[in-house]
């Protein structure tokens, strides 16, 4: 006979009665005395308590229990002076249904299938009836946490779910959420050691957390070939966002110029099958030529400027050191397998991500690093759809940066691409994972796409209120709930869990931290540095380098 069964035989102390039934929630008076003593550490007939926010209760319905969490406990006045008697505010969460066949006893599922009506009583639940919700242990599931308040029953996620429909990880500064998304994509590796996963990382956090399972790229071993830019990119790259009389000259110089050298080193297709955006290798000394012979056809010198302009950033880029990663002279040649290849991990050779260090990359061309990166894992998903396709995930810290709400910005290109992930990506095998501090300057149009989304804790009321509206699904408790969550406390809410959960995540290992880069100023200012050349090691490493050496 199962757990479920047996409470059904024995006689359950209620807490309460139905008072109101709403279509969004239920209101119920209680019992004081009946709530501090179910409280108290020395009563036993109940696993979790039933009078704090948050805490699931169940009522009896026609078909199995009815669950719904505390919104919010209010006391009961008589002549000004409170009652023994307090109102709750009850939220839906879902309905259980009877299975003596399973292992838990019950199967459950969102919505509501029989509404209570006023005087149904209502009843604690035990940590059978939470694992029978949250805890499935399956392959196609990972645990991540422990469910609120008593952080006994695992919090499980459904990874088709979770990354079929994206999904992201937003909280202010300082609240665990770096750790959290180590953890996340930890535990679908530990799942699914074969996967494909790609974080763009902006400061440098996750090469120490992924040490043992990931390809790590910075400025010294990156090689993203300038030819892989597509004509929007090759703007942003070699006009800007300056505005001129000459900017649409320009542009069409420039898209003379870059048909042209495609065409020129294109053995396997004809012009007509080539554009603009063909990812065909060719050379910066043909593009420079081709100018420097359309210059000499003008009549008028008077008109030479745009071509001027775009030769003299051609030929900054190829003497500048720190473009080298993009715009090497050894870069001409048609890598793209090899490129492609180490940067999606195919094959994996057991290590399924590849962090991608932005730090080091100049500020200049970053926006572009980042849409040509993201651009790519679309296309190539798009273009190798077959038997034989395997999905990508695609990472994204500082997503307020690449994905903003701003349109005036320079990463105008990168929010394109991310956009259409988040908008087509699922159809094609992409999957999306959104990082942001600041929630309310991420792009509305990306961020209403996540499916999943796991909130921490968020002291800015602007992101709470953002956060509530682009939320897949939530009531008004839980997201009362976001500004006084603890340091790794989350709230869960959306297609990758069977319902809305605030819980405790895991600690990640030592060794698996990402680096947060905080300093311990109470550490440091305790003693001078022992090196003396420290000044100057560092000035050699911001000249050849553009950052310190780690």
């Amino acid at each position: 006979m199962s757990d479920v069964e047996q409470e059904e035989k024995k006689p359950l102390k209620a807490v309460g009665v139905v008072t109101e039934t709403l279509g969004n929630g239920l209101r119920a008076i209680c019992n004081l005395e009946t709530l501090r003593e179910m409280s108290s550490v020395d009563y036993n007939d109940v696993d979790l308590s039933p009078g704090q926010i948050g805490t699931i209760l169940k009522i009896k319905v026609a078909k199995g229990y009815l669950f719904v969490t505390v919104r919010g406990i209010k006391s009961l006045l008589e002549n000004n002076l409170p009652t023994n008697q307090v109102s709750m505010q009850l939220d839906y969460l879902g309905h259980g249904m009877l299975a003596p066949m399973t292992r838990s006893g019950m199967t459950f599922d969102r919505g509501v299938k029989d509404f209570p009506v006023p005087g149904e009583k209502i009843y604690p639940v035990t940590t059978k009836d939470v694992e029978a919700i949250f805890g499935f242990n399956d392959r196609n599931h990972f645990h991540l946490g422990q469910v609120f308040p008593q952080h006994i029953t695992p919090a499980s996620f459904d990874i088709n779910a979770l990354l079929g429909k994206h999904f992201a990880v937003l909280g202010s500064t300082g609240t665990g959420k770096s750790c959290t998304v180590a953890l996340i994509i930890r535990r679908i590796v530990e799942r699914l050691p074969k996967a494909h996963i790609i974080m763009l990382d902006p400061h440098n956090e996750y090469e120490t957390a992924f040490s043992d399972c990931a390809e790590h790229f910075d400025i010294k071993n990156l090689r993203l070939p300038y030819w892989m830019m597509n004509f929007e990119e090759h703007i942003e790259m070699f006009i800007g966002t300056y505005k001129a009389n000459t900017r649409m000259t320009e542009i069409d110089v420039l898209r003379r110029a870059l048909y042209a050298a495609r065409v020129d080193n294109s053995d396997f297709l004809s012009p007509d099958e080539i554009t603009v955006d063909t990812p065909i290798p060719y050379k910066l000394s043909f593009l420079i030529k081709f100018l420097d012979e359309e210059m000499g056809k003008l009549e008028n010198p008077d008109n030479i400027t745009p071509f001027l302009r775009i030769k003299n950033k051609v030929e900054e880029l190829r003497k500048d050191t720190r473009f080298s990663f993009m715009f090497s002279g050894m870069l001409a040649n048609d890598n793209l397998g090899m490129t492609l290849s180490n940067l999606f991990r195919f094959p994996v050779d057991d290590k399924p991500i590849s962090t991608i260090d932005l730090s080091g990359v100049p500020s200049e061309i970053v926006n572009v690093v980042v849409s040509v990166i993201s651009r790519a894992v679309f296309d190539f998903a798009v273009w190798s759809r077959g038997d034989d396709a395997s999905p990508i995930l695609l990472v994204c810290e500082e997503a307020h940066r690449y994905v903003p709400t701003d349109l005036s910005t320079v990463f105008a290109s990168t929010k394109k691409a991310i956009e259409r992930i988040a908008k087509e990506g699922r159809k094609y095998g992409v999957s999306l994972g959104l990082v942001s501090q600041r929630p309310a300057d991420v792009s509305e149009s990306a961020l209403s796409q996540c499916g999943t989304i796991f909130s921490m804790r968020l002291n800015n009321e602007r992101d709470q209120n953002f956060v509530a509206h682009v939320m897949p699904e939530g009531s008004s408790g839980s997201l009362a709930s976001l500004s006084s969550l603890q340091n790794r406390e989350v709230l869960a809410v959306g297609e990758g869990v069977v319902a809305p959960v605030r819980m405790l995540v895991d600690k990640l290992e030592e060794n698996h931290l990402p680096s947060s880069g905080s300093p311990d100023f109470a550490t440091d200012w305790q003693h001078t540095l022992e090196d003396p050349d420290f000044v100057n090691k560092t000035i050699y490493n911001w000249r050849k380098f553009g950052r310190g050496e780690r």
